[in-house]
């Protein structure tokens, strides 16, 4: 879910409030439509275990929504969606969102109150097609009445043209495509044209038991209108029978990579161009430009409203890239208005290099480049490189009927002004024509800056920053776009002060790695026509190597076994500030093993009892900073930090205020669970905040599916802190407690492994840590593995079991009731808690609505991929929801925890 789409969802909750519940029963809930021209026609209403039937109100449902609420109903597609007053009733809301990737239930708001809204909902009845990309494509299935409401696929060659008109019409679709599984007279259904529906077609029901499926798409009701040919103009949809404009509510919503869907969707090739303008208030359809990169425009209409703005595309109409990493890359296919519309590849050489110009201007992409399958002479299109368009070359038409595809990457329309070289500098962008300065919507970090870098074929970015400059028409770009996709892909209009300044490294990259300190070394030779080439094992010593790591940001290198004594290609005297100004051995090898390097994260823990127990400090541009997040920091977050510094596991992880404020570091949230931590600074800020980490520092248990269960292992400071695994029997039951109790976690479980006397630590129980026991240090030299699983800290009180109650969470030695931000809990996330407390799965759940300050929070999100305890953070949140839940194991008897 994007960030746009959360904050309308949080804005909707504050002013309707959530309180999201389902009663004690398999079956959660039921629909069912009232008032209506039949069953599957009419108001949509809901009824949760053991409560009444109620309305449900809308709030911008879409038709995918309805169309999951339509196979509910065990209808057809979904035909329209449409907002009803009714006398004031209960009613409940509906957020569509929140079920996008769930059980339907989860969209429905349990928080009854009285409304004038309702939501009527029209599916298809007998008909629908599935599978296929939207609610205009896939594969036919009708509904026998006589066989038990059963729904049954449709043989090839049952429809004929005018079959597939009647039935696209049904849908609310456009005219049939693909028509090549019709049959010249519908060998089932023989529709004359004028019906309303496929089923009122005489239909002859003998046919063969088994067969191919028909499948068929029907045009998406779209048009472009106004512009100088259908693939340019004002975008409207067809809804409800009615034409209107399509708008979009959030201006940085609509970017080329929605215009694509659009472009697509009218089988007119890339979109060129998009632009957001305000004309005359009138009547529009409004449009989910998120759901829609997932599905189609029609399919994420969700209802009318009044707008004065409207939506501008042009698309390239006769040629595309496609396959590539953005529109301006990609094989090259063209569309052929005599084979019927149909898009055919392009054979290597069928361009020369000023054919090659015209297409990437065209698709208003910069120069040609990876020019290796371009001809001397193009041998299909002959470009004297004035025309505007590829197709208004001259053309030999004649070719082999096979061969090699064209594949063309052409530059993305950008670059860096005012810095030291072509890879440092302020950002900007051409679109529409037009050369602007860019600035980001949300947060900018390394990770959209190497996106940038790439697109400039600029190595590794080195530093990302925002800064202040004249108020002017600027590009903005959404970053969350960029990380999916290029710079240019998601653009928009914005008027703003600020700008983007970026720094590549130029020459060097490691790639590969699990973040842009680690890698394989790659380096560009500006003799070999800006190719990245590998870097041989030996190229480098360890000044080389520590002259690299400061030139790409990072702290001191690693994994130095591939470095040689004296470096064989680069010879450094370690003052140089970039590898390439050091002495060079241009000879070597035609092939060798690549040199891989892991620089450290320039990260630290200040202040504390150890290195790995403090205030988190990161070194960006050079400087060391406390770090400021937005609050939410969970041990899935601190793991990162821990693992970068070699640091054993997440024990704790606090966000402390304190009385002074100065300048830090703000990082962007979400980001550092999935990421390298300095890869998600996005600039300066000025906070009393200090985040404090500790870390397990020489004990751990990998490879489990939480912190709290693996393999044993410690760090001996005697072997240059390397890990290395336990032996089983090694730890007595004393030993295991010391160890889960140091590492957070509860009692220890799965003891089978566990000595009655520890063979290695020699524990009384009450150390603080493992590594103080006294130990044995001899034992052999191979040995099975000790593995260790300890309880979570978790559990569920004042219930009829340990598997039901009301969740709490024992964190830094305190139990406190566990809560979701803003959104109630979900069945995906209520189920973690069953899974962790080993209850099987939930049965029900009710959130409940809690208003304070002070509380543990926790992450839903990350609840569903990771254990309850390493997705909670301290936080300040007004606004949040606890859980009562039960869990299918709730008449089990207590598992016994005791140690034999």
């Amino acid at each position: 879910m994007s960030r746009r789409v959360e904050l309308l969802l949080l804005l909707s909750f504050c002013c309707y409030g959530a309180v999201a519940a389902n009663g004690n029963s398999t079956k959660p809930f039921s629909l069912r439509l009232v008032d209506g021209n039949s069953r599957c026609q009419g108001r949509l209403q809901v009824q949760r275990a053991g409560q009444d039937w109620t309305e449900v109100r809308p709030l911008s449902a879409p038709l995918w929504f309805g169309n999951r609420a339509c196979a509910e109903l065990d209808c057809g597609s979904a035909l329209s969606l449409e907002e009803k007053t009714v006398p004031h009733r209960d009613a409940v809301q509906v957020f569509p969102s929140f079920c996008a990737d769930s059980s339907l239930i989860d969209c429905f708001d349990s928080d009854s109150r009285y409304s004038p809204d309702s939501l009527e909902l029209t599916c298809s009845d007998s008909v629908r097609l599935v599978g296929g990309r939207s609610l205009c494509s896939g594969s036919l299935q009708i509904q026998d009445q006589s066989l038990a409401q059963s729904w049954a696929g449709v043989c090839e060659g049952a429809l004929d043209r005018r079959g597939a008109e009647v039935l696209c019409r049904e849908l609310g679709c456009g005219a049939p495509l693909l028509q090549g599984a019709l049959s010249p007279p519908g060998q089932t259904f023989h529709c004359e044209g004028n019906e309303s529906k496929l089923m009122d077609c005489n239909r002859t029901r003998t046919g063969p038991e088994t067969c191919p499926t028909l499948n068929l798409t029907c045009k998406e009701p779209l048009r472009l209108v106004g512009g100088a040919s259908r693939c340019e103009g004002m975008v409207e949809a067809e809804h409800r029978g009615e034409w209107r404009r399509v708008a979009t509510y959030i201006s940085d919503s609509w970017d080329l990579e929605a215009a694509t869907v659009v472009c697509r969707d009218l089988d007119c090739g890339s979109p060129v161009s998009k632009e957001r303008r305000d004309g005359s208030d009138t009547e529009v359809w409004g449009v989910d430009t998120d759901c829609m990169k997932k599905s189609s425009v029609r399919d994420c209409i969700f209802g009318g409203g009044s707008s004065s703005s409207f939506l501008q595309v042009i698309c390239s109409d006769s040629v595309r890239l496609v396959g590539g990493r953005s529109l301006c890359s990609g094989s090259l296919q063209i569309q052929d208005q005599s084979l019927a519309q149909s898009w055919a590849g392009v054979c290597e050489g069928a361009l020369d290099r000023r054919g090659a110009e015209v297409l990437c201007r065209e698709l208003r992409c910069g120069a040609p480049l990876l020019q290796g399958a371009l001809s001397p002479l193009g041998q299909t299109f002959h470009c004297e490189g004035n025309e505007s368009k590829l197709m208004d070359c001259n053309r030999t038409r004649t070719g082999p009927e096979t061969c090699p595809t064209l594949n063309l990457t052409c530059k993305e329309p950008l670059r860096l002004v005012g810095g030291a070289s072509r890879c440092e500098g302020t950002v900007e962008a051409e679109l529409r024509g037009e050369w602007r300065r860019v600035t980001a919507s949300g947060s900018w970090d390394l990770e959209e800056a190497a996106v940038m870098c790439r697109d400039l074929d600029c190595g590794s970015p080195v530093s990302a920053e925002e800064r202040e400059g004249s108020d002017s028409e600027v590009w903005g770009v959404d970053p969350y776009c960029v990380k999916e996709s290029s710079v240019r892909e998601c653009l928009y209009d914005e008027s703003s002060p600020s700008l983007l300044q970026v720094i590549c490294s130029d020459s060097v990259r490691l790639v590969g790695g699990r973040s842009l300190c680690s890698g394989s070394l790659q380096i560009q030779d500006h003799s070999l026509a800006q190719s990245w080439a590998g870097v041989c094992e030996g190229a480098l010593d360890r000044r080389g190597a520590e002259v690299l790591c400061r030139e790409l940001g990072c702290g001191a290198p690693l994994l130095q076994g591939a470095l040689s004594p004296l470096g064989q290609t680069f010879h450094c005297e370690g003052n140089e500030s970039k590898l390439m100004d050091c002495n060079r051995t241009r000879t070597g090898p035609e092939t060798c093993p690549t040199l891989n390097l892991t620089c450290k994260e320039p990260l630290r823990l200040v202040g504390g009892p150890s290195r790995c127990a403090g205030t988190l400090e990161v070194r960006h541009r050079g400087e060391w900073r406390r770090m400021m997040t937005a609050g939410r920091w969970p041990l899935d977050s601190a793991a990162v930090v821990c693992r970068s510094l070699d640091c054993g596991s997440a024990v704790s992880t606090e966000m402390r205020r304190g009385s002074n404020s100065s300048d830090v570091w703000a990082i962007f949230p979400d980001c550092e669970a999935e990421a390298p931590l300095r890869d998600c600074v996005v600039g300066p800020a000025n906070d009393t905040d200090s985040m404090e980490v500790v870390c397990s520092d020489s004990v751990r248990l990998v490879g489990g599916r939480s912190l709290c269960s693996g393999s044993l292992q410690i760090q001996d400071q005697s072997l240059a802190q390397s890990w290395t695994s336990v032996c089983e029997g090694a730890l007595g039951r004393h030993g295991a407690e010391v160890l889960c109790r140091e590492l957070g976690c509860g009692a220890p479980l799965l003891q089978g492994a566990l000595s009655p006397l520890g063979q290695t630590f020699h524990c009384e129980g009450n150390e603080s840590k493992l590594m103080d026991c006294p130990r044995t240090r001899t034992g052999p030299e191979t040995c099975p593995t000790l593995q260790l699983t300890c309880e979570e800290p978790l559990r569920l009180v004042r219930g009829s079991s340990r598997c039901e109650g009301t969740l709490e969470l024992k964190f830094r030695g305190e139990w406190q009731r566990v809560m979701t931000p803003y959104y109630p809990w979900d069945l995906e996330a209520a189920s973690g808690v069953c899974r962790d407390l080993g209850c099987g799965s939930v049965v029900s759940r009710v959130s409940t609505v809690i208003l304070r300050e002070n509380l543990w929070g926790v992450k839903a999100d990350c609840v569903k991929r990771a254990a309850v305890r390493e997705c909670v953070f301290s936080g300040s949140l007004y606004r949040a929801y606890d859980l009562d839940v039960l869990c299918s194991g709730h008449q089990e008897a207590p598992k016994d925890r005791t140690v034999p």
